[in-house]
């Protein structure tokens, strides 16, 4: 038995992080003959006193442990977890965490560049140490974007640094460890600056410029403990210069242009100035946006027009590093683009993005990359005077620190590939902020992407500490208006996407929490983030009820089922009514946050008085569903109780959301035949897209599911996968069969929202499914669905509690075979197609079974 991934608020070994609240998650692995935790046992020590021991708790869980401690700041804590089986068999392991500055005065003043907007600027002082460092921490924010060095090396594996959030409501702070950068004598720091999202340009259509700031600025502080015990600290203040970088243009969506070439090195005094208009430095909350594969271009193309080409093969987010040798002046220029045209370069779809990057020799040979941009990208195009080489560029996607924990594979090449976009496009598009592009004049964190991606992320990737992050922003833009929640976050004020309240854009403030509590199991999490979750409920409330009348939404601007293909006229909207699709939003998302307080009162760690406030909300939320239920069958469905909106999406929201009077299956009938109807095509959008396969598999009609997946045609999964997409797109199709890009427009190859089918994948097909009542896979739901057309399916999931696996195939005469893995001290419901089964060998009766961990394999007779 041996325990892993031992984690504090979902991160391993966190360093400077936001921990209040916090709590602690691992895993049991390879537990052998043991099966149950009989107790855990959770020590914490400062030093060498151990500050928390929770004895040996039957209770304790491995999802979430939350512990009620009094931290410190700029303090390491060690910790430790012990588990017993309820074998005899025990394991034990340690990790650490260690808090920022939290609440602590800064000794470091803001510091702003006074080189001019324009220029990206090097702040620099030397520091002097006089003995060997035990101990060094650096703490700094840098606005725009920055990165820190010290004697010429870059300290720390991020970029980007300090991300992107709503810097008007908050500061993110980032803690180094900078023991190793440090050496007795003098210490030479520098910290480069950038425009990132800050001050560069960012926005829709363009965008717009200096949006949180006009200027560069830094605060900074380092805390060293020497050998012999002395204690020292440095902050910035006038000691700090500023100089001219070689850096000279960035921009998140035009790119970079570095001259390598000797700049004006004039140090010139920095302004001890705050900046206006931001929020308070906070510890950070965003995980560290790191290299997490890389890529060498398959071919060089050169193109009818004689263009240069490097195609890398797989559509990415990140940057090309380079090789280079070029002589004095000479220059190289990258320009990204996600597909040719007429085997051609092709860039138009990125809109008014120039995507470049420029470097220009000073005749040194070097490795060089951007430092303040990033592209979304299959293919560069190279401008150079001077012959070039495969092996001179590598590619590295960037993303946010986080890892793959779901995998599905099938015997169906293309539906694996499929698969992979989905998944790729998953890694792209969540640098910091799930975006809905990395390519274009755009890259922003629009919410009605983000809802309807969120159960297949949290099937694919460990997302609870991002989603934490992209919450805790949306709960600050809320607060400036009235709890509503914006159609992006952060949210851009000056632009037209700065509106707010459109469905089913504004329910990610409920059905994102909903998805994470529901995947990992964390109530503390779930806690942290229901202000946010009944905000937006009530938001809906106050404003239906002031306009009269039933419990319904009844006004305002919806995207509603956004690019659905039953549009009846020109335009994005596809034909379910808009009001009807927002009534069953709120009408869902109030059914979810009553659940969600009916689960917090019983947290055994709050007040009597917070555990009553729960309660009373779980009975008014419930009270209020049930009032939205009736009043939408009064508005919205016949007296047979069919659904007036006769489209797939309606059908499907319908037996999703449960707003029917019981008659799924009517319903499931229903939408059969509307698919069938179209020729076994969807024609759905944002909406009824992820809800149409599961909604048909849940009324029992699968094959028509697979049918849909299966689809080589326009509209369709495979039919991108055919053209040899590797992401998701934004259309069905964005891309004509002729290979040409759709007229249009709104072309990204890289929107991640119609690889919802993912999460139908891992839940009817490899059949993985947890139950709400016992969240996180502590009961874990397996109902695999076999069909000839895939052949077989293996389905991992490493989820909160540990590995599951659900795999089958066919053998001999079409029967199948199924293999499965239940984790540690989990339960596992199966229920197997009707028939008669051998279970590890021996025959038993029926098809529904519970399991204990372990593995187990059943054969159909």
């Amino acid at each position: 038995m041996e325990i892993s991934e031992l984690r504090v608020n979902h991160i391993e070994r966190p360093m400077g992080f936001c921990l209040d609240p916090f709590s602690f998650s691992w895993k049991v692995t390879k537990y052998g003959e043991a099966k149950r935790q009989k107790y855990a046992r959770i020590e914490v020590r400062k030093e060498d006193s151990i500050i928390f021991d929770s004895g040996k708790d039957v209770h304790a869980d491995s999802l979430d442990y939350p512990v009620n401690i009094v931290l410190e700041p700029r303090t390491r804590y060690e910790w430790s977890v012990t588990v017993k089986a309820e074998n005899g068999d025990v394991a034990c392991a340690s990790s650490f965490f260690e808090t920022g500055k939290m609440n602590e005065k800064w000794i470091g003043k803001w510091i702003k560049s006074t080189l001019g907007s324009k220029v990206s600027p090097i702040m620099e002082r030397t520091i002097y140490l006089d003995g060997d460092v035990l101990v060094g921490r650096s703490y700094l924010c840098g606005l725009g974007v920055y990165e820190y060095y010290i004697n010429g090396e870059k300290v720390g594996k991020e970029f980007l640094a300090p991300g992107y959030h709503s810097y008007d409501l908050h500061l993110q702070v980032q803690t180094y460890d900078v023991t190793d950068h440090l050496k007795a004598g003098e210490n030479k720091v520098e910290v480069i600056l950038g425009d990132g999202w800050f001050k560069g340009r960012l926005g829709f259509e363009g965008g717009y410029e200096n949006l949180y700031g006009d200027a560069h600025y830094l605060i900074w502080e380092t805390h060293v403990i020497y050998k012999d015990g002395r204690k020292e600290s440095f902050g910035s203040d006038e000691q700090f210069r500023c100089r001219r970088s070689n850096i000279i243009a960035n921009s998140i969506y035009d790119g970079e242009v570095y001259d390598a070439r000797e700049q004006d090195k004039e140090e010139i005094p920095v302004l001890v100035e705050e900046p206006e208009k931001v929020g308070s430095l906070v510890d950070r909350y965003s995980l560290p946006m790191v290299k997490k594969e890389s890529f060498t271009p398959i071919q060089m193309i050169i193109t009818p027009k004689g263009e240069k080409v490097l195609d890398f093969g797989q559509n990415l987010t990140g940057w090309v590093e380079i090789e280079q040798n070029l002589p004095y002046g000479e220059s190289i220029k990258l320009t990204a683009s996600e597909i040719l045209q007429d085997g051609c370069f092709y860039h138009d779809n990125l809109r008014l993005a120039k995507t470049e990057y420029e470097y220009i020799s000073d005749g040194i040979a070097r490795r060089v990359r951007p430092h303040f941009t990033f592209y979304g990208f299959r293919y560069m195009k190279v401008d150079c005077e001077e012959p070039i080489k495969l092996e001179q560029f590598r590619a590295y996607h960037l993303r946010s620190d986080f890892d793959q924990i779901g995998w599905i594979k099938t015997g169906n090449h293309l539906v694996n590939q499929l698969f992979s976009n989905a998944l790729w496009s998953q890694k792209d598009n969540f640098l910091d902020v799930p975006t809905d592009c990395p390519q274009r004049d755009e890259r922003l964190g629009w919410t009605g992407d983000a809802q309807v991606f969120s159960d297949t992320a949290c099937f694919n990737m460990h997302m609870p500490a991002f989603y934490r992050k992209y919450m805790w922003d949306m709960r600050a833009e809320q607060s400036l208006i009235k709890g509503a929640v914006p159609n992006v976050v952060p949210r851009i004020k000056k632009d037209m996407i700065g509106e707010y309240g459109s469905c089913p854009w504004g329910d990610a403030g409920v059905i994102i929490p909903w998805n994470v509590y529901r995947h990992y199991g964390s109530k503390t999490l779930l806690a942290e983030m229901y202000p946010g979750m009944k905000a937006w409920v009530e938001y809906q409330r106050e404003n239906e009820v002031a306009l009269g009348g039933p419990h319904l939404i009844k006004s305002g601007f919806h995207f509603a089922d956004w690019l659905a293909l039953d549009n009846k006229g020109p335009g994005p909207f596809g034909a379910t009514n808009s009001l009807f699709v927002a009534s069953a939003y709120y009408y869902r998302g109030t059914l979810l946050l009553a659940k969600s307080a009916g689960i917090l009162s019983n947290l055994s760690t709050i007040s009597e008085k917070e555990k009553h406030d729960y309660q009373m909300d779980r009975e008014k939320y419930e009270e209020l569903a049930k009032q939205i239920h009736q009043d939408i069958l009064i508005e919205y469905f016949d007296e047979q109780g069919h659904c007036k909106c006769e489209t797939q999406t309606a059908r499907a929201l319908t037996i999703m959301f449960g707003l029917g009077k019981d008659n799924n299956q009517t319903e499931g009938e229903l939408l059969d035949q509307l698919v069938k109807q179209n020729n076994n095509h969807l024609n759905t959008g944002f909406v009824g897209t992820p809800l149409l396969c599961p909604a048909l598999a849940k009324t029992g009609h699968f094959k028509t599911a697979i049918d849909l997946l299966l689809n080589e045609e326009y509209p369709g999964w495979l039919y991108c996968v055919k053209l040899g997409a590797t992401t998701i797109w934004e259309r069905w199709n964005s891309v004509m069969p002729d290979g040409h890009m759709n007229s249009e427009g709104m072309n990204s190859l890289n929107h991640y929202s119609y690889g919802s089918i993912e999460a139908f994948m891992y839940e009817y097909v490899a059949g993985i499914g947890c139950s709400e009542e016992q969240a996180g896979y502590r009961t874990i739901h397996i109902e695999p669905h076999p069909d000839e057309r895939l052949g077989f399916v293996e389905g991992k999931l490493n989820g909160a509690a540990g590995m599951i696996v659900s795999n089958w195939h066919y053998g001999e005469n079409k029967k199948v075979f199924y293999e499965m893995e239940i984790p540690f001290h989990t339960d596992a419901e199966v229920l197997l197609p009707e028939g008669n089964y051998l279970k590890d060998g021996q025959k038993v009766n029926g098809n529904q079974f519970t399991l204990e961990p372990g593995y187990y394999q059943f054969q159909e007779l």
